[in-house]
């Protein structure tokens, strides 16, 4: 946007247009909310959020910061079709190893946790992760 086109006055000013100011800016819009501007020195999301690895690990430390991590991966996948812009966004799961049976342990703990908290997970053979 050059800078001409910058209205006078707005009801939200977000600066920065990396993955928090551009989600601000998104949920204000569901909103409803049209007076909006997103200031970015540069490219959109070509700060700190182009260097992020991009992986959302749902389980989280509370219920509510899980959903928050649930909500982020669903919203993701939905932007493409509602932008029509290409995200890049795959789904591809993880897979945590136990070398103990200690670690073994609070790995089976932690997948209880997930699934208390909806969380989609699923523990596998040593078997099924060579297939």
């Amino acid at each position: 946007m050059h800078p001409k086109t910058i209205p006078a006055k707005a009801r939200a000013v977000i600066i920065g247009g990396g993955v928090s100011g551009c989600s601000v800016a998104y949920h204000l819009a569901k909103l409803g909310w049209t007076d909006i501007v997103l200031l970015e020195r540069k490219q959109l999301t070509s700060g700190t959020t182009w260097h992020a690895a991009g992986l959302i690990g749902q389980l989280r430390g509370s219920q509510n910061m899980t959903r928050l991590a649930k909500y982020s991966a669903d919203l993701y996948v939905k932007l493409e079709a509602e932008t029509d812009v290409g995200t890049g966004m795959r789904q591809v799961g993880s897979i945590t190893v136990a070398l103990t049976e200690e670690r073994k342990h609070e790995i089976y703990r932690q997948a209880s946790l997930a699934r208390a908290f909806d969380v989609d997970v699923r523990e596998i053979s040593p078997d099924e992760v060579k297939e």
